[in-house]
């Protein structure tokens, strides 16, 4: 695994720990400042990593997308987003995976 793909992983790890943190949801703006300030900056944090980011989240039942009044994208944790952050269920692929 090379460099760019260890901190995709962390930041989808980052990313469902922000949700959780958040009361369970978070707006794509939210989002990105919350990176931010975790250290995602510059290539690792563009629109389309965040989009692509939401869209895996959401293909592996870790998190819901939708939109508020059709413009905003808003992810929220799913319950099985929980568990894998408590590791409760197995690791997903392109995810880091919570050390606890």
């Amino acid at each position: 695994m090379d460099y760019v793909d260890e901190i995709t992983q962390s930041r989808r790890l980052a990313t469902l720990r922000i949700l959780k943190e958040n009361e369970g949801a978070a707006n794509e703006s939210v989002l990105r400042r919350a990176l931010h300030l975790l250290g995602f900056r510059g290539r690792a944090q563009t629109d389309e990593a965040l989009t692509g980011d939401a869209d895996m989240l959401a293909a592996a039942g870790l998190a819901s997308v939708d939109y508020y009044l059709g413009k905003v994208r808003t992810l929220a944790i799913t319950r099985r987003g929980r568990m894998f952050l408590d590791r409760h269920v197995d690791p997903v692929p392109g995810i880091e995976y919570p050390e606890i």
